[in-house]
């Protein structure tokens, strides 16, 4: 293989595939890129794969100039680190078995690699997508949801992110049994075919770091236990604007994720409306003042008016006072400010509707017509 390279794009996707590489396998392949030449319809192409066996990521480069067409498996950080640390503008790659020299105008770096045949088969994505969405709108669902997944393995059926396709719906939901995030947003689809199946997070974290350009599209496709989201450039007709665009593909969580909609309170009497940013800053003013024993701040609802308060044996306590639109019967509830602050920063609202029931039940948060929020309540020292 001899190939002519922009550093600039080969170091963008060089940089993606590195947090697919695990830090540590008893497989030294798994430790490799896998970069190949392409003869696509409008021209050279390179492509870049890596691959821990859960999560694949295939990523297509079309500024360069294919010499010799090849392949090469190279150890990814090494061969990450001298593309991100080369002067040039482009970088000229060339295989001879197992040694890939990368020439720049003032620098040879002889990288030994593996023999590229032994990279594990990558399956593509095939076909038609389930559905598509643009790159931005799959963003905004997944900050509003992902930082609701359970992080302990021992919940492995919420480690992830459910995705609930039916018809032209599309539901994002989370839980860590503390909290359940849920939006919805509307999607192009195919065919009819359901979908409800737990993107595991660390898919979820390189699928976010891929939609850097709202104005791309994102084709999803469900099939054998594996996700496939393709994200491409596409014209103002919606056809792909060019070959180029990268392949994520992950295995899917096992289990089945909670009933989610019983979770929801139906029942909740008491309703307030805030103002977003001023309830965010009561909040996170109220958390400073808060430990380990004392996690929650108290919420006092009475005619018209919030108290956000706190207190820290050790260190003291917190009183910020708000106006609010309230009627209803005074309530003091506990919450865990950090999972308020969680659903507030990621809410594009100017005001949310907290709804209640009593001190001991979940509360809602309605950050606008499509993002729900459930919470659990906290018990407060008395």
């Amino acid at each position: 293989m001899k190939a002519i390279i922009n550093r600039g794009a080969l170091l963008e996707i060089l940089s993606q595939a590195a947090n697919v590489v695990p830090a540590r396998s008893p497989k030294p392949i798994l430790g490799c890129v896998k970069i190949s030449t392409l003869n696509e319809p409008g021209g050279n192409a390179l492509r870049v794969m890596a691959t821990d066996m859960e999560v694949t990521l295939e990523s297509t480069l079309g500024q360069v100039e294919v010499k010799e067409p090849g392949s090469a498996l190279l150890p990814a950080m090494k061969f990450l680190e001298i593309i991100t640390n080369a002067p040039d503008d482009t970088l000229v790659l060339e295989t001879n078995g197992d040694q890939t020299t990368i020439t720049g105008s003032d620098s040879v770096f002889k990288l030994l690699g593996f023999n590229s045949e032994e990279f594990p088969p990558i399956t593509g994505f095939e076909g038609q997508p389930d559905f598509s969405l643009p790159a931005g709108t799959l963003k905004t669902m997944l900050d509003r949801t992902r930082f609701a997944a359970a992080k302990e393995m021992s919940r492995y059926a919420i480690n992830g992110v459910l995705f609930e396709r039916k018809g032209k719906k599309l539901m994002l939901v989370a839980t860590d049994g503390h909290r359940l995030a849920q939006t919805q947003d509307q999607v192009a689809a195919t065919d009819a075919k359901e979908v409800s199946s737990v993107v595991p997070l660390k898919a979820i974290s390189l699928l976010e770091r891929l939609l850097a350009h709202p104005e791309h599209v994102v084709h999803l496709q469900f099939r054998e236990n594996k996700l496939y989201a393709h994200v491409v450039e596409q014209t103002a007709d919606g056809k792909p604007a060019t070959s180029v665009g990268t392949i994520l593909s992950s295995v899917l969580v096992e289990g089945l994720f909670p009933p989610y909609q019983d979770v929801i309170p139906k029942d909740c009497d008491r309703k307030v409306t805030l103002k977003r940013e001023e309830f965010f800053s009561a909040v996170k003013r109220s958390a400073l003042l808060t430990n380990e024993e004392s996690k929650g701040v108290k919420l006092s609802f009475s005619a018209k008016q919030l108290v956000v308060t706190s207190r820290a044996p050790e260190t003291g306590d917190a009183k910020v006072t708000m106006n609010v639109s309230y009627s209803g019967e005074p309530i003091d509830i506990g919450f865990n400010p950090h999972y308020l602050a969680d659903a507030l920063k990621v809410a594009t609202v100017d005001e949310v509707v907290l709804e209640m029931k009593a001190s001991t039940k979940p509360g809602i948060l309605r950050l606008g017509p499509d993002f729900l929020y459930v919470i659990m309540p906290v018990s407060l020292p008395s």
